[in-house]
């Protein structure tokens, strides 16, 4: 259907009205850290940059994809923006279908029309919409490069990394995908000139953003801040193998967090100890840990010991950490995923307006939320390399910032007044209840990832389609995508939707693709 001009120009066209039925369900809404890739993009363009933590953390495209969306025409082209990068994509995806048949593509296009939870990422301003996108067209750009090799399409491909990587700098694994051309047929001195092609194209735009940040920030570096997450964050909030007694990096963060992160508020006030913390770990500590590290260790330690700290918890714990990130791919491949309804209010469901207290050394706090040790307001992105502002807690629950001097603070209040004025461009309209019950219960019907494998799996032992390689290749690369979340995190829909059509491309190419033996007319185009 999509290998054609017309019929790619229909399903796009199908794209826009699904996404226009699914909108009625599921208004734009702020998703996964929207407000750090805000405070990027206000940011992008500035002389003297106040916060840089934001732009180090992130790469450039998400920020500028996320903000422009929200600044221009007043935020009314957000929506619309993301109809186009939702229909686009099944485009994408279908044409590289096609590759492996007409029934395969007019399969996949079908396929991720009828899928809530693809296109539910797309009603949902972040990180994800724009990978997806990114993603789909990776994947038609190797379809090409596979199909007709060439130094040119090879090249391509190498961007689409490099694309995908400044969307989400953890999507560097996928320079793995540098050894592709390798698995083709043809003479080596082509197969090599190909690879070259790749590596030049992925890694000139990487090392361009890399000595920028180098120029303007000081951090020679794509991103700042994995040595946070891989392995730490899992280690540490997931796990909890993260110990002093687990080796010197270990102890020597038990040390520093005893002397100058337990002595202080809100952690003092509520009774916190060194046990709780490594024993019960918190999303919220970890995001202290962030200010944390950079003050107690130096900006220039980037995490350093926290990395430390991690690798040792899983040399403690091997059998821990990796049965436990099986687990998290599993759960991944292997669940359905929805749009929140929302919970009853606290009026209708009877239960009281009262905050829960609880009593701390003969003084009764508020209960902090969500299970954890301390309440909310850990302010990650304040971090500079001078400390030039600072979040001080004046009582177990309030807390101000604090300022170098009275032009960082101006500055400071612009940068929150254009955050808060982006923001207030989202819609705010009501979803459709009804219709939003109706998408969730489809999604719960919807085959899970772990059957498309399986589907492929068989049918390619079985029928031996055309293009085999370049299947395995494509549920591969999103597989990796999924591990290196899981190596780091926990299970979470944004980390497996925006590959879950190499998926359904894998199990569609094993069932129906043109088998290698038969002839495929149409096939070139």
């Amino acid at each position: 259907m999509a290998s054609r001009p017309l019929g790619a120009v229909i399903l796009f066209g199908l794209g826009l009205l699904d996404y226009a039925l699914q909108a009625i369900a599921w208004p734009l809404a702020g998703g996964r850290d929207l407000d750090e890739y805000l405070l990027a993009y206000t940011q992008l363009f500035d002389r003297h940059v106040l916060l840089p933590w934001s732009l180090l953390f992130r790469g450039p495209l998400t920020p500028l994809v996320n903000g422009a969306s929200l600044d221009v025409a007043g935020g009314h082209l957000a929506e619309p923006l993301l109809a186009v990068l939702f229909a686009g994509s099944v485009v994408a995806w279908s044409v590289a279908g096609r590759a492996f048949g007409p029934r395969v593509a007019l399969a996949v296009a079908l396929v991720l029309l009828l899928y809530p939870g693809y296109a539910l990422m797309f009603h949902e301003l972040a990180s994800e919409p724009v990978f997806a996108a990114g993603f789909a067209l990776l994947a038609l750009l190797l379809t090409r490069a596979t199909r007709g090799p060439s130094v040119t399409r090879f090249a391509l491909v190498g961007l689409g990394v490099a694309l995908v990587v400044l969307i989400r700098p953890g999507n560097a694994v996928l320079l793995a995908f540098v050894l592709f051309p390798l698995a083709l047929g043809g003479r080596w001195r082509e197969r090599l000139s190909w690879v070259a092609a790749f590596t030049v194209a992925a890694v000139l735009p990487l090392a361009a953003w890399s000595v920028h940040n180098g120029l303007r920030f000081g951090d020679y570096t794509l991103a700042r801040g994995g040595n946070a997450v891989i392995p730490f964050y899992r280690a540490f909030v997931v796990d909890h193998i993260v110990a002093p007694e687990n080796g010197p990096a270990s102890r020597r963060l038990a040390d520093a967090m005893r002397q100058h992160l337990l002595t202080r508020d809100p952690y003092r006030s509520y009774g916190v100890t060194l046990d709780e913390l490594f024993g019960n770990g918190s999303f919220r500590v970890h995001e202290d840990l962030y200010v944390f590290s950079d003050q107690v260790f130096g900006w220039n330690n980037a995490y350093a010991v926290l990395r430390d700290a991690g690798i040792e918890g899983v040399r403690a714990h091997p059998g821990t950490y990796f049965s436990n990130v099986a687990g998290t791919i599993w759960h991944q491949l292997s669940r359905s995923y929805f749009r929140n309804l929302g919970s009853a209010s606290p009026a209708s469901s009877g239960s009281s307006s009262e905050p829960s207290t609880i009593v701390v050394k003969g003084r009764r706090l508020p209960q902090p939320s969500e299970g954890q040790p301390i309440p909310s307001g850990q302010k990650a992105w304040i971090s500079t390399p001078d400390q030039a502002v600072r979040q001080v807690w004046t009582s177990p629950t309030t807390w101000h910032f604090e300022f170098r001097n009275s032009r960082d603070r101006a500055r400071f209040d612009a940068i929150e007044r254009n955050v808060d004025s982006l923001f207030a461009r989202l819609p705010h309209r009501d979803g459709n209840a009804q219709l939003s019950l109706r998408l969730n219960q489809l999604s719960r019907w919807f085959p899970r990832p772990d059957l498309w494998i399986a589907v492929g799996l068989l049918g390619i032992a079985l029928r031996r389609p055309r293009g085999s390689s370049l299947l395995v290749a494509l549920a591969l690369a999103a597989f990796l995508v999924v591990v290196l979340n899981a190596l780091g995190q926990y299970a979470d829909r944004h980390f497996i939707l925006p590959v879950a059509p190499a998926f359904v491309l894998f199990g569609l190419g094993g069932l129906l693709g043109a088998r290698a033996s038969e002839t495929a007319t149409g096939a070139s185009r």
